[in-house]
């Protein structure tokens, strides 16, 4: 192929490591480390950009969206989202259900063990009163006392709450609200609720919240989703072209992915006429594959531009890694880019308009 066929992008620089004292000894290198990677190839390149992305994110004016799916919050990556919430890195979150209650175990004294996922016996673990997450296991009784403790919330929201339905963001709210009075302000909950950043759970039912619903002695008022969806409308709406843009981080895929995503086909019809309303920018850390059709591999980088969900011209990256792999390296890189005390410029502005919608 002739040159003049191809593109070129910039040229590929072999990935070194960098030792002690290089760069005047500036301190720690795991960010420095992924703007070489970006450098590299395969999936390090990708990691590197995925960094360099996130960082044009913080610095915008934008709306940064984030989709948590996967088991995350029982693997221990759930301070790493509560930190990202408090610094202003994202300002929307969507989660699966258990993504938004297993950071209650911990917290709440239950304990995970590692077990080796090719020799474990699952007869035995259901035998002695655990529940096996691939390498690591938990109490049974833990788990179970979680789901009871969660209708404890119902009971008080039955008795709180003064209309016969709420919306599922504002019902995440309050479950934040509660979680905080708790005791347990580190839960994603309880620091979205604080940082008054609004949690959609669009399949709530989905998880640990249905068996603590089963068991409150008290129920109501009646979840309302679909009300959730309009309000996700007015909040992308606000933001989206001719505003300052919108984003996405996708951590896994699955419902919080295509929450995040329809959004830009609704808003679109909405306008009628006109261009599409394209997030602007996009990554997805996954090791799902497209091939097999589901939503969770299709990259953000192409298949999603078809739908008008993302922007062809957009700063979109399809990261292949696990995320318990990618996120503690990019959360560690972020950190050494900004400072222990940084919280994004535009957060306080984003943080009042959105508030203002989903309070209400």
């Amino acid at each position: 192929m002739r040159d003049k066929d191809v593109e070129m992008g910039r040229m590929r620089v072999p990935l070194t490591l960098l030792s002690d004292g290089e760069d005047g000894g500036r301190g720690p290198t795991v960010g420095r480390l992924l703007a070489r990677m970006r450098q590299s190839a395969f999936q390090g390149r990708k990691l590197g950009e995925a960094f360099e992305v996130w960082q044009r994110m913080i610095d915008g004016e934008g709306l940064i969206c984030l989709g948590l799916a996967g088991s995350l919050a029982s693997a221990g990556l759930g301070p790493l989202v509560a930190w990202l919430v408090e610094r202003g890195y994202v300002d929307v979150v969507a989660s699966t259900s258990a993504n938004a209650t297993e950071d209650l175990l911990e917290p709440r004294g239950a304990r995970f063990f590692q077990v080796d996922p090719e020799h474990v016996s699952d007869a035995a673990l259901w035998q002695q009163g655990f529940y096996r997450f691939y390498d690591h296991v938990v109490s049974a009784d833990d788990y179970d006392a979680m789901e009871y403790f969660m209708g404890e919330f119902f009971t008080a929201l039955a008795k709180d709450w003064p209309r016969p339905t709420i919306t599922g963001v504002r019902f995440m709210h309050e479950f934040g609200r509660w979680l905080d009075r708790q005791g347990l302000p580190g839960t994603i909950a309880a620091t979205c609720f604080r940082q008054r950043v609004p949690l959609f759970v669009p399949a709530a039912p989905d998880g640990p919240l249905s068996e603590s619903y089963r068991v409150a002695a008290q129920k109501g008022p009646v979840v309302d989703f679909f009300a959730d969806y309009e309000l996700a409308l007015r909040i992308m709406a606000r933001y989206m072209p001719p505003g300052p843009g919108t984003s996405a981080i996708f951590l896994g895929g699955g419902v919080p992915k295509d929450f995040l995503q329809i959004t830009a086909t609704s808003v679109k019809a909405i306008r009628g006429a006109g261009p599409a309303s394209p997030h602007l920018a996009a990554i997805q850390i996954t090791t799902d594959n497209a091939v097999f059709g589901g939503l969770g591999g299709a990259s953000v980088a192409s298949e999603c531009i078809s739908w008008g969900k993302e922007a062809a011209d957009g700063d979109n990256v399809m990261l292949f890694a696990d995320v318990t792999l990618a996120l503690p390296l990019l959360c560690q890189g972020l950190l050494e880019r900004y400072g222990p005390t940084h919280t994004r410029g535009a957060r306080t502005a984003i943080q009042r308009e959105v508030a203002a919608l989903f309070e209400s």
